[in-house]
């Protein structure tokens, strides 16, 4: 099906009317401009032909759909690169229709946003994205600003950097595959040591991280591309992070000790890690660390003689420790609090 084109005058989106804003004449020296494919699929007419006449020929590739049975045929057998559906459309409804395309072989990089009337209530419209899995909500009507703005947003989260062909392809490759897995890395996995590695070990991959992926290195991205230079800056951001708290000792141990207890992937700021890392300075030997390490396993599962018996064990290798001498008194009086109530 050829891409279609959009009819004069311009009409309107969502019956706003809409007006063409003036774009400055390219410079010589600006980057060629990447051309994503772009389906629509919306049931009126008058939307589905604005949509189509805002999104830039020079940007886009557009393909439209009356129907959502139409649309999701396109979308399984050629892929797209955005996806603007309606709501409410006959055939498959636009959320039924995104939660399909999410799902399916094409739907991690695919851009997809939903519109309708019903979005002027902008709670209602980020409950649709959390529940079918959409980037973006379009309220109708909407501006010509709003609206590109929104399909921009959508692109920037999905895009992967290797579609654009500005960076050596195994490197670009590798940028993505850290954006799409950022969330479930730890921080060992994002620098790629072992969880036993040394401060020298740690040192060089945060040093290998940083010659490929510190943000000044591909600054001339943040004009050409600024998405893409976002992304790199984020996962710059968390190498950072992540290196900062594995080289620091009493931070590593405080992020051991959730990432073992809670699978918590990150070292967060709250209460029960402050609290955490008092507890491990009370030991002065590593030896009592690892049982106060144990100590705090068993009792985050409700095991109190477990506990009890590693601060034991910590106390035969510090005997003079008063501090964890009182924590495993404080334990005992609760175990036997708890032994008492269970009697019949």
């Amino acid at each position: 099906m050829e891409p279609k084109q959009p009819t004069r005058p311009v009409p309107a989106l969502g019956r706003l009317a809409l007006k063409r804003v003036a774009v400055a004449a390219p410079q010589a020296a600006q980057p060629a401009v990447v051309v994503r494919r772009a389906l629509v699929g919306e049931g009126d007419e008058g939307v589905r032909n604005a949509v189509i006449a805002h999104l830039p020929r020079e940007r886009f590739q557009v393909w439209a759909y009356p129907d959502g049975d139409s649309a999701y045929d396109h979308v399984q057998a050629h892929g797209a690169d955005v996806v603007i559906l309606g709501r409410e459309m006959p055939g498959l409804a636009g959320s039924v229709l995104c939660e399909l395309i999410r799902k399916g072989k094409f739907g991690g990089t695919v851009a997809i946003l939903l519109m309708s009337p019903r979005y002027r209530d902008h709670h209602l419209g980020a409950r649709d994205c959390s529940a079918f899995g959409a980037d973006e909500f379009i309220p109708l009507p909407t501006s010509p600003n709003d609206f590109l703005d929104r399909v921009d947003a959508a692109i920037s989260r999905r895009e992967p950097i290797a579609r654009l062909e500005v960076l050596p392809a195994p490197l670009a490759r590798q940028i993505d595959d850290l954006w799409d897995a950022l969330d479930r890395l730890s921080y060992y996995e994002l620098l790629g040591v072992a969880p036993d590695a040394d401060r020298n070990a740690l040192q060089a991959a945060f040093h290998e991280k940083s010659l490929r992926l510190h943000p000044d290195r591909h600054a001339k991205l943040r004009g050409a591309h600024p998405h893409a230079w976002e992304k790199i800056n984020t996962i710059f951001k968390r190498v950072t992070e992540a290196y900062k708290a594995l080289a620091h000792p009493a931070n590593r141990r405080s992020y051991n000790v959730g990432l073992r207890k809670r699978g918590a992937l990150r070292l967060e700021p709250d209460e029960v890690r402050r609290r955490e890392m008092r507890e491990l300075e009370l030991a002065t030997t590593n030896e009592g660390r690892q049982f106060v390490l144990q100590m705090m396993e068993c009792r985050s599962i409700g095991d109190l003689e477990g506990a009890g018996e590693a601060l034991g064990q910590a106390l035969r290798f510090e005997p003079e420790n008063q501090p964890l001498r009182d924590m495993r008194d404080a334990i005992e009086k609760l175990l036997h609090i708890v032994r008492t109530q269970s009697v019949p």
